[in-house]
């Protein structure tokens, strides 16, 4: 039988011609590994584009030269020889690199230098972590499937829109370093994301650190002095250096940046809000390293802080507050890791700082307590550079109040305490705030709660006003019990006679609450005088008047009570009385101006074991008979409650006293009015 053959039927090359229109006859491949190949090989250019822009971290510039080695191979493999092991090796490779580029734009890789703070996505990282994420799903695809019929590879649609991506990626991140959204990006006038290293300070991830040299200016400590300028050894500098301004002229072989010096002058400490991200850049003499420590510092506060949001939890793990609500922050401590070798470890801090609303206490931050040693320890002041200010507290007096530890008061101008002991200075400590604070990450509290550091009030850079070098107008701030205590803007009051005085308030406001029930004031040997009618009842513990306490709400020589219409008696007030034996005109001159001191000396009692008010001097300053008058003793009131005349107010009519001979009677508006 003879079978006729059609010659056209064949092609030169012996494939039929049917078959050569029917692709899926002559091909079995992975569907999607060519793809995820010239995807990765794109993702791999952008890395080695951007690699020499980290040449001033070492190991992380080795990185990117292993991922883009990587990224390359496996690409170029799994074009050349497309088997399940190259499609595996493409999705294990582009996992990776879109793995390690979600971390580094969330929190950070504390172990790598260069990414140990988190950084804001650009153009081209974004871009090489969408072609290594296209890769990814590709090659996981091609997986999935299998060997499966299908037409041969066509390239020309996906490597189109690789190379749409990649050049412009690999023009970007070989000529712009990466920006940090919270460590040391400054946006430039231009629109471009600049590393705060070369514009502010050296603290980004892509220029050397400034740093103070002897001629008091600051120098880019990398080799990339302006060559202009580093050819002549008299280049007249007219930067601002004095933060004023002001230029002062320079002749030294070195070019500056005057935009460094006039940004970093006075740009900390800065207001902290969590919300807004974590900012620490820019700060002059501060080196990457030292930045990146605080911002990691910062980082873990806000996360392992909040498991003691409920202070029963911070009770159960040991830690004990030392009495200080009256200030408006609560301090728990944990005396056991005080003295340990573990220095700012937000697992295990040595104090929980509580702000006081009322009943309420909201987890503030922490105060991170170093062993004992000198504030300016060189451990301390490198940790974080000029970003923190070690500071301690040397002056509070401590005492046992229901067997614990409790802060009872402030030394004395000679240093000695009232009552209680002089303890706890040896410690340098820092805060780390995690709820917004005007004054800074690290700002110190206000008045006593600054404590005392190695430098002067105007060096400090854990308070508003370090580089605030003009008076501030006295600002009226009415004396609420239930907010932080603030007495400043009294002219005349040093902060030192500001700190004793809001001390005194605090303290009191704290501890004076156990007589709320007269019934337990009667207990401890309280009586009445019988003043009741006239608004305001004292009742007197007469046997703690002349003993040597002191200015102390748990032996109050006397307690102020105001008659409720229920017949029940409110706690509003103390007044402490100083010996009989000390005259007017030597009280101690703790508050300054803010306290003034009284005597009752027109008083008349009667006689027995509870003396009651009965009646007063006749004008030659006898009492009638029957009745005595006492020696009078200097007091001075401190009030729980509101009060239209500030926290010391002395009251009304007969119950004002007397006062020292030439004093003016002191209605402190500044701090009562609008009660």
């Amino acid at each position: 039988m003879t079978i006729a053959v059609d010659p056209g039927a064949f092609g030169a090359d012996g494939v039929p011609a049917a078959a050569r229109h029917d692709h899926t006859a002559l091909t079995t491949r992975l569907p999607g590994l060519a793809t995820a190949a010239v995807m990765s090989i794109g993702a791999g250019a952008v890395h080695a584009a951007a690699t020499g822009v980290h040449a001033e971290h070492p190991a992380l510039a080795r990185i990117f030269v292993v991922v883009a080695v990587l990224q390359l191979g496996v690409g170029l493999i799994a074009l050349a020889r497309p088997t399940r092991a190259a499609a595996l090796a493409t999705a294990v490779v582009s996992v990776a690199a879109v793995s390690a580029w979600v971390i580094t734009r969330l929190t950070g890789i504390s172990w790598i230098q260069g990414l140990e703070v988190r950084e804001a996505p650009q153009f081209a990282d974004t871009t090489c972590a969408l072609l290594a994420a296209v890769a990814a799903g590709a090659a996981l695809s091609a997986l999935l499937v299998g060997w499966h019929p299908a037409r041969p590879v066509r390239l020309f649609m996906p490597g189109l829109a690789a190379a749409a991506l990649t050049i412009p990626a690999m023009m970007s991140g070989g000529t712009h370093v990466h920006s940090h959204s919270n460590d040391g990006t400054a946006v430039a006038a231009d629109g471009h994301s600049h590393d705060a290293g070369a514009s502010t300070g050296g603290n980004g991830d892509g220029a050397a650190p400034v740093v103070a040299a002897a001629d008091g200016h600051a120098h880019d400590d990398s080799t990339a002095h302006d060559e202009t300028a580093t050819t002549d050894a008299d280049t007249t500098d007219t930067t601002d250096t004095t933060g004023t301004g002001t230029a002062t002229e320079s002749t030294d072989s070195h070019s500056h940046n005057t935009a460094v010096t006039e940004t970093t002058a006075s740009n900390w400490p800065r207001p902290w809000d969590p919300a807004n991200g974590i900012d620490v850049s820019g700060v002059a003499g501060v080196t990457p390293q030292q930045e990146a420590r605080a911002v990691d510092l910062i980082q873990r506060s806000l996360r392992d802080l909040p498991k003691y949001a409920d202070t029963a939890a911070a009770v159960a793990d040991g830690y004990m507050s030392i009495g200080d609500a009256g200030t408006g922050s609560e301090h728990y401590i944990k005396a056991s890791v005080i003295d340990d070798d573990v220095l700012l470890d937000p697992t295990q801090p040595e104090s929980l700082v509580y702000t006081v609303k009322g009943e309420q206490r909201i987890l503030a931050g922490a105060m991170y307590i170093a062993s004992p040693r000198p504030t300016d320890d060189p451990e301390l002041e490198n940790w974080a550079g000029p970003l923190m200010q070690w500071h301690n507290h040397g002056n509070l007096c401590w005492d046992l109040v229901d067997g614990a530890p409790r802060v009872v008061g402030i030394v004395d101008s000679s240093g000695t305490c009232a009552r209680g002991v002089n303890t706890g200075g040896e410690s340098p400590m820092v805060h780390v705030w995690i709820t917004p604070h005007p004054c800074g990450v690290f700002a110190a509290l206000e008045g006593v709660g600054a404590g005392q550091t190695a430098v002067s009030d105007e060096e400090r850079v854990d308070k508003c006003q370090s580089h605030d070098h003009a008076t501030p107008a006295p600002v009226a701030k009415p004396y609420d019990p239930n907010q932080p205590i603030d007495l400043s803007g009294f002219d005349g009051v040093t902060l030192q006679q500001q700190a004793a005085a809001e001390n005194l308030v605090a303290v009191t406001l704290v501890r004076l609450p156990q007589w709320s029930d007269y019934h337990v004031a009667e207990a401890a040997g309280f009586t009445s005088i019988g003043d009741a009618l006239t608004g305001h009842e004292h009742f007197i513990q007469w046997d703690w008047i002349d003993d040597d306490v002191v200015l102390d709400p748990d032996r109050p020589e006397s307690l102020v009570y105001e008659p409720q219409p229920d017949g029940s008696k409110k706690l509003v007030s103390a007044m402490y009385l100083l010996p009989s034996d000390v005259a007017l005109d030597d009280v101690p001159d703790i508050g300054g101006a803010l306290m003034q001191w009284h005597i009752h000396d027109n008083l008349c009692f009667t006689k027995g074991d509870t003396p009651k008010v009965a009646g007063v001097t006749s004008s030659s300053g006898g009492c009638p008979n029957g009745l005595q008058k006492f020696v009078p003793s200097p007091m001075i009131h401190v009030w729980i409650t509101p009060h239209p005349c500030g926290p010391f107010a002395a009251l009304e009519g007969v119950g004002a006293g007397q006062i020292a001979a030439g004093q003016e009677r002191l209605c402190d508006h500044l701090h009562g009015d609008g009660f």
